[in-house]
């Protein structure tokens, strides 16, 4: 096979036996010197959550009040009413006034049939009165550890759920069953790789129920799958009070095929988000408060220890600073906090950096965020703050093992997405932190093999390598692939 590279030089490669080799393959392709890049590699996203959302009630783009409420109205109507209505991407940033929706807005259109909105972070929602009744929480429910019932001046429930609380009445809708997971993973898969991917992360697997998650997983990936799956499972869900039997964990992670499907370490939640104001940072978010904690430091560090001993690699969500401090505590503690990885990091200032550097646990982070939500970073931190958001400049400068990923469903999830928001960062952020076009790529395939435990055959156009490859007619950056090969066969054409 011939193409070019993103600088136009010549590449030429065989394949043989699901590889790439030296010398003539016998699985020949004629690519007409068009552009050829390594599959991109999303090393965290959510991929049953991504194929279930594809049939719920969008609200992205949505910036009043009446707009949502229409749209939920208009769901209810065409919807089956015996069903709880789930509506994805709601964010009350969008509206004038920056203020959340009320379970009594929500009764007024749809006052008897469960309705939950999941903010576009995933880390809170507002639900309407029937879903609360439905949940169990009543005027009397106490905040859980690491959440919140929202509540107004006269301590009556509004609606709003943050963080542990949202997880709690998002649990009591009916869960997906195993052939509705099976085929949400098939739908996310081919989705994912018109945009090229052939390798994605879920960095949260066990939401539901772990043992029918990984069987969905496995399952999709002996339907044939077009993306390699690899599986963060919920730390309570091996370790935890959600522990599922370790023998039956074995079994069911030993006859995956590994190429296609595995684990590759456990998930830990340190903090929120930004856009509902749960991350845990230093100082005072613009109406006040400073975030929330998942788990108190000791706590924190109890778990990151456990896993640890347990020879599991831990995954942590730390957005704000004042978590990250808590979470490389954690790392250092072990011993080994290279390890471990740390998700999203998006505030950080340079002490934590060269901290960082030091301990040297992989780092991701989601440079599409700034694309999607700069208006809520700048309502909620202020222009100052959110200014320094994501220094992926200053965190490669520094010589962190650093990979780009999406967070999709959060997100839409186009790699190129990221790349553009990584080499031009949007009007308000610091410019700076931009880098260079070839370095974005390389985050979004070869250090996301490497954040995956792949990098002895992910990310990169090199004899003994996986045969995974995109081909571009045109410029990269400006059109999608027009063919996507794993493992030297055709998984996607556009």
């Amino acid at each position: 096979m011939n193409g070019r590279d993103m600088s136009g030089n010549l590449v030429e490669f065989a394949v043989e036996g699901g590889r790439f080799v030296d010398g003539e393959g016998p699985e020949t392709v004629d690519l007409q010197k068009r552009t050829v890049l390594p599959g991109f590699v999303d090393s965290h996203c959510h991929i049953i959550p991504m194929g279930l959302d594809l049939q719920k009630l969008n609200l992205s783009g949505l910036g009043s009040r009446e707009q949502v409420l229409d749209a939920v109205l208009e769901w209810h109507s065409r919807t089956d009413s015996s069903t709880w209505l789930l509506a994805v991407h709601y964010d009350q940033t969008r509206f004038s006034d920056g203020a959340h929706l009320t379970c009594h807005d929500l009764d007024r259109v749809v006052p008897d049939r469960p309705v939950l909105l999941r903010h576009s972070n995933g880390h809170a929602s507002v639900a309407n009165s029937a879903a609360l009744k439905r949940a169990g929480v009543g005027p009397e429910t106490p905040d859980p550890p690491g959440g919140a019932y929202g509540r107004d001046a006269n301590g009556s429930l509004t609606g709003v759920l943050l963080e542990r609380s949202h997880e709690f009445v998002t649990s009591k809708a009916p869960e997906p069953t195993l052939e509705e997971m099976t085929d949400a993973v098939m739908r996310a898969g081919r989705r994912m790789a018109q945009f090229g991917i052939t390798s994605a992360t879920d960095m949260m697997t066990g939401r539901w129920n772990l043992e029918r998650e990984l069987l969905a997983y496995h399952r999709a990936a002996q339907d044939g799958c077009p993306v390699r799956l690899r599986l963060s499972m919920q730390w309570g869900t091996v370790l935890g009070p959600r522990r599922i039997e370790p023998g039956r964990l074995r079994e069911i992670l030993s006859a995956m095929d590994e190429e296609r499907c595995k684990s590759i370490g456990l998930k830990i939640f340190a903090d929120g988000a930004i856009g509902s104001a749960t991350a845990a940072i230093h100082g005072e978010f613009t109406g006040g408060g400073n975030g929330t904690l998942i788990y108190q430091p000791d706590r924190l560090r109890a778990m990151v220890l456990a896993a640890h001993s347990e020879g599991w690699a831990v995954a942590v969500h730390s957005i704000g600073d004042r978590s990250t401090d808590l979470v490389l505590d954690a790392f250092e503690a072990t011993g080994e906090p290279c390890r471990h990885r740390i998700e999203h990091v998006m505030l950080l200032s340079d002490r934590q950096i060269d901290r960082l550097a030091r301990l040297n646990p992989l780092v991701t982070m989601q440079p599409e965020f700034l694309m999607r939500f700069r208006h809520s970073y700048r309502r909620q931190l202020g222009q100052e703050r959110a200014f320094r958001l994501k220094r992926a400049r200053s965190v490669l400068d520094a010589g962190l093992r650093l990979s780009f990923s999406s967070d999709a469903p959060i997100v839409p999830g186009d790699p190129w997405d990221g790349i553009r928001t990584a080499t031009d960062r949007p009007e308000g952020f610091d410019p700076n932190e931009n880098i260079e076009l070839e370095s974005a790529v390389r985050l979004y395939t070869r250090a996301g093999a490497q954040a995956n435990g792949d990098e002895e055959w992910g990310g990169e156009i090199l004899p003994g390598a996986w045969a995974d490859f995109q081909v571009y007619d045109g410029d990269p950056g400006e059109s999608g692939p027009v063919e996507v090969w794993r493992g030297g066969e055709l998984v996607a054409s556009n």
